[in-house]
């Protein structure tokens, strides 16, 4: 306890840490509220599964559109400039989304276009702050300060959609948009007031020429890794086939469960209560050496748990599952970034992060899929058919790279 609280101490004393820390709650803090109240509004709006999945699918999209080139360029330029831009830029969009409501103006169009500039936001998360992260603190405690970072991003998955619940059930569309002004100009300030060390790659050229040549050798690089590679297909096979369930969790609360908006709010909540309290037993006691290990369960647990949410029709029942669901998201959330930036020397780590970003940029093809899948069917059975192709999919990769699971301290991680 007094290692923990010493670990701790240092992170908020690190004064670039701790403002990366307030950027990481109020970037994670609207992402959550806003996925939530945007399904919802779109859903009572066209009383259609696919344009739900749509929000979710432009959300991600960015991920996978920019995740490799933000990377890349989180290694040329001034990360603070970076963050201080996009949230200003994405405060003035929000509040021109807010006018558009308040003068009932707002359509399906302008939430989805809105919702793709919010992704970006989060598709720069990765390379940009958690690199930040990752060259700020001293490696003996990079664990904790990752923990910690999810530890609170968790914690936002319980007020966001309680709150969105809350907003979509007396207020309305405009109180998600006001939310966002404001966080987005918190974050904003945040960034303008970093003060980071010089992080310029000598290894990366300063012509955007070499873009290409740069990505194929992150991802040659990648490829030769046994423990990051594997870590990446699993983070594509859980973000095509289990993570975009969230998109369908207010359809699945209209036509299967019978809940209220708010109640679909509270349900949310509850995945993000499991994976706070998980986020803090494992950051608190995770061994390095067993963190492949975490991951790998964490994704098989998840899975299985949104299979039996596709088979339930009762809200209490509902409600631990999801409740469970957070817990195993929460293993794979802290020891996906860990296995990453472990694995990964500090010329590369840019590029590897931006690769993860992509490579969680590919939940949008899972969003979209999944809607048209809901279309033809029910948002149950399509959570039933995604994720036992889920399963599948990552016993066969763990079939191939079986050192993957390995106590053996000799392995690379």
């Amino acid at each position: 306890m007094e290692n923990t609280s010493n670990s701790l101490i240092y992170l908020f004393q690190n004064n670039v840490y701790r403002k990366l820390w307030g950027i990481g709650f109020v970037q994670a803090i609207m992402r959550w509220m806003e996925v939530t109240g945007l399904g919802i509004f779109v859903f009572q709006l066209t009383e259609s599964p696919f344009w739900v999945a749509m929000v979710g699918f432009l959300y991600m999209l960015p991920l996978f559109l920019f995740g490799s080139l933000l990377g890349l360029v989180s290694e040329k330029y001034q990360r603070k400039k970076i963050i201080f831009i996009s949230y200003f830029a994405l405060s003035i969009i929000n509040l021109l989304l807010l006018l558009l409501a308040l003068f009932e103006l707002l359509e399906l169009w302008h939430i989805l276009l809105g919702t793709f500039f919010g992704g970006i936001i989060w598709a720069e998360d990765f390379p940009v702050r958690m690199g930040l992260i990752s060259d700020e603190v001293n490696e003996s405690f990079l664990s904790k300060a990752v923990g910690l970072d999810l530890t609170t991003s968790n914690i936002c998955r319980i007020i966001g959609p309680f709150i969105a619940g809350i907003y979509m059930s007396s207020i309305g569309i405009e109180a998600v948009y006001i939310s966002g002004v404001i966080f987005m100009l918190i974050g904003s300030l945040l960034g303008y007031k970093l003060k980071e060390s010089n992080n310029t790659n000598e290894n990366t050229s300063d012509k955007f020429s070499s873009y290409f040549s740069n990505t194929f050798e992150g991802l040659k690089y990648i490829k030769a890794n046994n423990i990051i590679f594997p870590t990446l297909i699993i983070t594509v096979i859980m973000n095509i086939f289990a993570f975009s369930y969230r998109n369908m969790v207010p359809v699945i609360g209209a036509e299967s469960l019978f809940i209220t908006p708010f109640l679909v709010g509270v349900l949310l909540s509850f995945e993000g209560i499991g994976a706070t309290i998980a986020s803090i037993a494992i950051s608190l006691k995770l061994n390095i050496h067993l963190s492949n290990r975490f991951y790998f369960y964490g994704s098989v647990i998840f899975l299985v748990m949104i299979f039996l949410l596709g088979i339930n029709d009762i809200f209490l029942l509902a409600i631990i599952l999801m409740f469970i669901a957070g817990m195993s998201m929460a293993s794979f959330g802290i020891t996906q970034k860990l296995i990453i930036i472990s694995n990964s020397d500090k010329a590369h780590r840019g590029r590897v992060l931006g690769v993860l970003a992509a490579s969680i940029g590919t939940a949008p093809l899972g969003a979209i899929l999944l809607g048209f899948t809901a279309s033809i069917f029910n948002a149950n059975l399509a959570l039933i058919i995604f994720s036992i192709f889920g399963l599948l999919l990552c016993l066969l990769v763990i079939l191939k790279y079986q050192m993957f699971l390995s106590r053996d301290k000799s392995v690379k991680r």
